[in-house]
């Protein structure tokens, strides 16, 4: 399909013998919003992180715009990680630079920019979500929903095509889950592809077009946000509610 950016064909993905993921089929087209969900221990944060590179596979295919991730150089792997971000749930921030370098690391990395550039964009970003004084702190010394603000800034500094996001609600206040779900709003303007693992469904319901549910390790339904919360099916039902 045209329009189609990741797909996965009888996708496998096993770790010391013991299979995560088995015989994932879906299609994610572009500029959609999609949620992946399922109980604890479905795979899912594992499905979200082969979808964007990072974890490589032996069986089935993952393609990214048409390119085969099973099979590409490594080379021409970094070139589609440079279109997209991922936000971990631990936050991933480097641990012994200040909050501000954090920032910076992905635009010195892309050299568009210059130095004085990179501070104006960095200090009025953190300027508009109320967090200009962490930025010389130490990621260690600020909260988590701190921190997952800041990944979450972090990500869509680069303009990428995709985000990745792992959990980006979980275990948050109030006030940082408001905030990442404003950012992550935000993104909707900018035409961005987001791929959300999270448990919070009715946080996201209205940024959602598809739904991705997993049971017993595969592909148990996909549909529309209607489809899905039209729906009869109790297991579904029970994921949503």
């Amino acid at each position: 399909m045209e329009n189609s950016l990741i797909q996965t064909s009888h996708l496998n993905f096993k770790y010391q013998e013991e299979y995560i993921l088995k015989d994932i089929n879906f299609t994610i087209n572009r500029n959609e919003f999609v949620v992946i969900l399922g109980p604890r221990g479905e795979g899912k944060s594992t499905l979200l992180k082969v979808m964007a590179g990072l974890f490589l596979i032996e069986e089935g295919d993952v393609f990214y715009d048409s390119v085969n991730l099973r099979k590409i150089p490594k080379k021409e792997l970094m070139a589609i990680h440079r279109r997209t971000s991922f936000v971990f749930q631990d936050a991933a921030l480097i641990s012994n630079i200040r909050v501000f370098d954090n920032l910076a690391l992905p635009l010195r990395y892309n050299q568009m920019n210059t130095e004085e550039e990179i501070r104006v964009i960095i200090y009025d970003l953190l300027d508009k979500v109320g967090l200009l004084n962490v930025k010389d702190l130490l990621p260690a010394f600020i909260s988590l929903g701190q921190r997952r603000i800041l990944a979450t800034l972090r990500a869509i500094l680069v303009n990428p095509e995709t985000i990745f996001y792992d959990e980006p609600l979980a275990n948050l206040d109030k006030p940082s889950r408001s905030m990442i779900r404003n950012i992550i709003r935000d993104t909707l303007k900018k035409n961005i592809t987001s791929i959300v693992v999270s448990h919070e469904f009715d946080e996201f319901k209205d940024f959602v077009t598809h739904v991705i549910v997993l049971k017993d390790r595969t592909v148990y339904r996909t549909g529309t946000l209607d489809e899905i919360l039209n729906t009869s099916d109790e297991y579904i039902k029970s994921l949503i509610s």
